[in-house]
């Protein structure tokens, strides 16, 4: 059987083949969620998208997620992490100046602040075009759903792929030699499963190390549950939880708890995925699809379209003008990989650290080397009660978890697991001469040795300093909006942005303008099986 050393080694010496190589230079881009808050008080803000900041429709960088006041900032794919953090200072820095201007702030941690109910919360708008409808109405669906409340949760989303020459060591390493385009396409994807399988069998990593979510307002949830406990103002939080919003009290999806998305084969996946969008679900069927001339939701099946499906970790393609997610996998394979795991980290001011996402680098290429494994029913449940149980109780590192070997301490098991990334980050470290592999390890490592440092307790101890969440988290917002006041806006920062609102808005009128048929029309052609 074959050892991750042995891959190392052999990844080592197709290295120094060829000292050109990019083997090792990995793309990432990162999708950053935070929620638009009023300065004064911390309540969600009900004031539209700045227009300053463009079209949420078309802008590039600057657009929304769920709600109108939950903003999310895209970074263009880099091939080093300081390339990703310079880009999201720089969209920070002009963001934070222009909220500043109404008034308002970024909440900086993944729960939500307090909300009053659910219609606290307004849904995006993205202009009058039939696709900006579809994604108004879609969220319309998704409020029906699920309520408005837990669409607002935040986090981090890592957009990571492999260069070219990587994918020519591995087709050596694994003696493939795919000689048309359609034979690499489906090496790649099987390749890129590979790793999603063993990133499903590890991410509980993650979630211990990066969770920052053990703590709630009150108003998230309408009663409390008996594994949360009572901490200052009106707030509930986890004893002993790293992450509750990737716990069932998070991203609450009863419907897809039975949804069994095999990452075995594309074809599976894709096929898996297909028949959700086409499966019938009674209570959906009661919301009712078209009422009184307006639409609750884009139809009634189990998933409205691809995006519903929760899941920390997508197989992803970019897709062309109106085409479905699984049709641009089936027609042309995974191209990148995105981790959506991550929470927020309240105490950095653009929600991450560059050791994060050099962690994050060790940790794809470690699952990517490890083994391709296949994944059953069983592993699959088991993985999920064990991620839960991490994200609930994972601050309790002497607390014994099944990994599926049988009881074993949380702080043995992430240890052990520490040694074989440190493995790696050596071998990234002597081979690109950056050592920022290494250091981003023993960050990790002192948090196993000190649990202070996890983000979860930091958080937890900022609450209990602030007398509660929203106190906490208001003031943090504040604290960091002050410190991007005191960073001046560049005269080509400034020009850069101006460019972008202006093309983005002017795409937006573009997009109205085209629009050939009726909203129903479009709609029943979009939903049309591809």
């Amino acid at each position: 059987m074959t050892t991750l050393t042995d891959t190392l080694h052999a990844l080592s010496s197709y290295c120094l083949k060829d000292a050109a190589s990019s083997a090792l230079t990995f793309h990432r881009g990162v999708e950053r969620e935070a929620l638009r808050v009023n300065h004064s008080d911390g309540r969600i803000s009900h004031k539209p998208h700045p227009k300053a900041l463009g079209s949420a429709l078309t802008h590039s960088s600057i657009t929304t997620d769920y709600s109108e006041s939950l903003m999310e900032f895209i970074t263009q794919v880099h091939p080093s992490v300081e390339g990703v953090i310079t880009e999201l200072d720089n969209i920070h820095n002009l963001v934070n100046h222009e909220l500043y201007k109404q008034d308002e702030s970024l909440w900086p941690a993944s729960m939500p602040c307090y909300l009053e109910n659910n219609e606290d919360v307004p849904i995006a708008y993205y202009g009058e075009s039939n696709t900006g409808k579809l994604k108004s109405v879609y969220r319309e669906g998704l409020s029906n759903r699920y309520g408005r409340v837990m669409q607002c949760i935040a986090g981090m989303h890592y957009n990571f792929s492999f260069d070219k020459d990587f994918w020519l060591f591995l087709e050596n390493y694994k003696g493939k030699t795919p000689s048309t385009p359609k034979q690499k396409q489906d090496f790649q994807s099987e390749s890129y499963f590979a790793l999603i399988r063993n990133f499903r069998r590890n991410s509980w990593m993650l979630s211990l190390f990066f969770g920052a979510s053990p703590a709630i307002d009150e108003s998230f949830l309408q009663q409390k549950p008996n594994l949360l406990s009572e901490l200052g103002t009106h707030t509930w939080f986890g004893p002993k939880a790293t992450s509750l919003r990737m716990s069932d009290l998070g991203y609450q999806n009863k419907a897809q708890a039975d949804l069994y998305v095999c990452y075995n084969e594309v074809d599976t996946y894709i096929n898996t995925v297909k028949k959700a969008l086409q499966t019938p679900y009674q209570r959906y069927q009661d919301i009712g699809v078209k009422v009184d001339g307006k639409y609750r939701q884009l139809n009634s099946n189990l998933l409205q379209i691809e995006n519903e499906y929760y899941s920390d970790i997508r197989p992803k393609r970019v897709t062309q003008s109106g085409e479905h997610p699984s049709a641009a996998l089936h027609a042309r394979g995974v191209e990148y990989i995105e981790v959506r795991i991550m929470d927020l980290d309240p105490s950095s001011s653009i929600g991450m650290h560059s050791s994060t996402l050099y962690f994050i680098d060790v940790f794809l290429l470690y699952c990517m080397l490890r083994g391709d494994e296949r994944l059953g029913m069983s592993e699959c449940s088991q993985l999920r009660k064990m991620q839960q149980e991490i994200a609930s109780h994972g601050r309790d590192l002497d607390m014994d978890f099944d990994f599926g070997q049988g009881p074993i301490k949380l702080r043995d098991k992430a240890s052990s697991m520490l040694d074989e990334l440190a493995i790696v980050a050596d071998f990234l470290a002597e081979k690109t001469g950056n050592s920022a592999y290494q250091e981003a390890i023993e960050v990790q490592a002192k948090k196993l040795e000190n649990e202070t440092l996890l983000p979860s307790a930091k958080l937890l101890d900022r609450c209990n300093a602030e007398n509660g969440f929203q106190n906490a988290m208001l003031a943090l917002s504040k604290e960091q909006q002050a410190q991007w006041m005191k960073q001046p806006l560049s005269d080509e920062l400034i020009h850069e942005f101006m460019e972008k609102t202006a093309r983005s808005l002017r795409e937006q009128d573009a997009i109205e303008a085209e629009d050939t048929v009726d909203f129903d029309t479009f709609l029943a052609d979009y939903l049309k099986p591809q």
